[in-house]
């Protein structure tokens, strides 16, 4: 079959669902049967090599052996403060398997974030990454002046106390009595079990536990494996932050599909990776699909003209191939053909780029605009967004292979119930829905309606096809000083999709008239520069220059022409850095800290006002 064919059936061939009522009794089928398969994919010495569900059962026998010696109990918590990697997944199964309550940290957090967490959870152990995150473990402990045991899963050169977890917990060959020691484990422990509390690193205020029971879970990922037809011939590239919610439920897909999982080396290396591994699935957030398509706009806008105005053509052939195929209409055979065409000189050349073999990807955790899911699906890669909350164990609704429509959330997965109150907010009850808030009953009778439903903060609306369109946060709409009442996401979505703008923030509550403060993509506005003839020293005075300003206004007024009035930016200021998650303005899904932005950068926002 022809890749472009292909791409249009978005199904796998082969699906090993198990299920079962809690997860270690999902692990011990999957163990069962797919013990000399794939679980998955780690690079070393420069090539990618496959670790198989037997290693990875050696693994939590030997950590199942390691709790068991520390006296630890099923219900005790366990923290692990980790980038993405494969220890990561095998900890918590294990955990899981023990009925243990893992409790993820964020490896960006700093140490008092830390120290909150361990305290509010009462922390039994304590597993980090490496000197780094095991560093800040070690303070907050001294902090908070406990003696809670900590494991470094790298070897730690600067912090004595962290024991290394080669040494905690060697692996255990004896795989008959790690699976009698689970099975025996796993009769104490029922689908309203907390599986895990994980805290919300949220745009303001101090963090909330949110405890998820193995129901939630097992809720959840069968509901993504069975509409996004998972199995076992599938391979993902993993790279989105565990401590994530989306990045969690990503990482139990082996464990019900039998999918295979290989890691990304970083942040920086994901492009390369998926060259090197081929993933036909990608689970991400929209921060980067909208990096990939700013590099093929620079790309294609560093082509000759020819070659400009033959992408342009085959976009525009695409997008009406990928109406049409959204809105279920036929495709006439002269658009078929052209399309034909465009897939061959262009759109198979944007998918090998992405490993050749993506036949689904999926985008939460943030707004995702209507406009990239359209130009990825013009080029033949369905993305589909979905919407969720740390709270509904991740997705309550997406869009699925079968059913999708741009600009919307798509329609409720499997269980879940919707709908929209009297001042729009959505609200949802099912089986994703959380438990409740850690020690926090207050903040838990808050979140739910009298009659039960979660308040979930997001303004929304349901169309004639039954599809979710979220259109902004409920405590995020600005107001403006005229009464106008505007969603930011909206604007912020249109403005991203500008060329050479990285981040913006729409601002103007209670004020005359929208403003914005943008990032711009560095090395494209310095390569922009340099060919415009611009006398420059550094990024800094680049993004003073006046050409600069000027270049940027000019796309701003474009854009406002397509907007009402009360909603056009009058005025813009260009920040001296793009918003990072190290930096504090952005959550670890990449969406921004508007309070925190609006605190730090109030001298920029003033002088609009002024």
């Amino acid at each position: 079959m022809k890749q472009a064919e292909a791409n249009q059936t978005f199904s796998s061939k082969k699906v090993t669902l198990i299920d079962g009522n809690t997860l270690p009794e999902l692990y011990l089928r999957r163990i069962k049967l797919s013990l000399n398969d794939t679980a998955y994919l780690v690079k070393r010495d420069g090539t990618y090599q496959p670790i198989t569900w037997q290693h990875v059962h050696e693994q939590v026998g030997g950590l199942l052996k390691a709790y068991a010696k520390l006296g630890l109990k099923p219900g005790d918590s366990v923290c692990i403060m980790s980038n993405t990697r494969m220890e990561w997944n095998v900890i918590d199964l294990a955990n899981l398997c023990y009925g243990l309550i893992t409790v993820p940290i964020y490896q960006s957090n700093t140490s008092e974030d830390a120290a909150f967490i361990i305290e509010h959870c009462d922390a039994k152990l304590i597993m980090a990454e490496d000197n780094s995150t095991a560093g800040k473990v070690a303070a907050a402990l001294n902090r908070l002046n406990r003696k809670t045991t900590l494991v470094s899963i790298e070897e730690c050169s600067t912090v004595e106390s962290a024991t290394p977890l080669k040494v905690f917990a060697p692996p255990s060959a004896n795989h008959q009595e790690t699976l009698e020691t689970i099975s025996n484990t796993s009769k104490t422990i029922t689908q309203d079990s907390i599986a895990s509390i994980v805290y919300t690193s949220g745009t303001t205020g101090l963090p909330k536990g949110v405890t998820l029971t193995h129901r939630n879970f097992i809720y959840e990922v069968r509901g993504v494996v069975n509409e996004f037809r998972i199995g076992a011939d599938d391979m993902t590239l993993s790279f989105l932050p565990v401590a994530h919610i989306l990045g969690r439920i990503e990482s139990l897909l082996p464990l019900f599909s039998g999918l295979r999982s290989a890691f990304a080396e970083n942040i920086n290396s994901i492009a390369q990776n998926m060259q090197e591994v081929h993933p036909t699935l990608l689970v991400s957030v929209p921060r980067i699909y909208e990096k990939v398509f700013a590099k093929i706009q620079t790309d294609v806008a560093n082509q000759p003209k020819y070659k400009q105005e033959l992408f342009s053509w085959a976009i525009t052939t695409g997008r009406e191939v990928a109406r049409r195929r959204s809105s279920q209409e036929g495709i006439p055979i002269a658009l078929m053909l052209k399309y034909q065409v465009a897939d061959r000189l262009v759109f198979q050349k944007i998918r090998q780029k992405m490993g050749g073999n993506l036949r689904a990807t999926i985008s939460g955790g943030a707004p995702l605009s209507a406009e990239l899911c359209e130009f990825f699906h013009a080029c033949g890669i369905l993305v589909m967004e979905g919407y969720g909350l740390t709270e509904t164990s991740a997705a309550i609704t997406c869009n699925t292979l079968h059913s999708y429509e741009f600009g919307t959330v798509g329609k409720p997965l499997t269980g879940m119930e919707i709908r929209i109150a009297e001042d729009g907010e959505v609200l949802c009850k099912g089986p994703m829905v959380f438990k409740s808030y850690y020690k926090n009953p207050e903040a838990t009778l808050e979140a739910f309606t009298p009659d039960g439903w979660f308040r979930t903060g997001d303004i929304g609306e349901i169309n004639q096809r039954g599809s979710l369109k979220i259109t902004d946060r409920k405590k995020e709409i600005i107001v403006t000083s005229g009464g106008k009442n505007i969603a930011p996401q909206k604007l912020e979505n249109m403005i991203k999709g500008l060329r050479y703008i990285s981040n913006c923030l729409v601002l103007g509550d209670k004020q005359k008239y929208l403003s914005a403060l943008l990032t711009l993509t560095e090395a494209e506005i310095q390569k922009w520069g340099r060919e415009s003839g611009i006398a420059f020293e550094g990024y800094s005075d680049l993004l003073t220059k006046p050409e600069t300003i000027k270049l940027i206004g000019d796309q701003i007024a474009t854009m406002n022409q397509a907007l009402a009035p009360y909603e056009t930016i009058k005025k813009f200021r260009i920040l001296p850095s793009d918003f990072t998650i190290e930096t504090g303005e952005l959550t670890p899904s990449m969406k921004v800290k508007r309070k925190v932005c609006i605190e730090k950068y109030r001298s920029y926002i003033d002088s609009m006002y002024t």
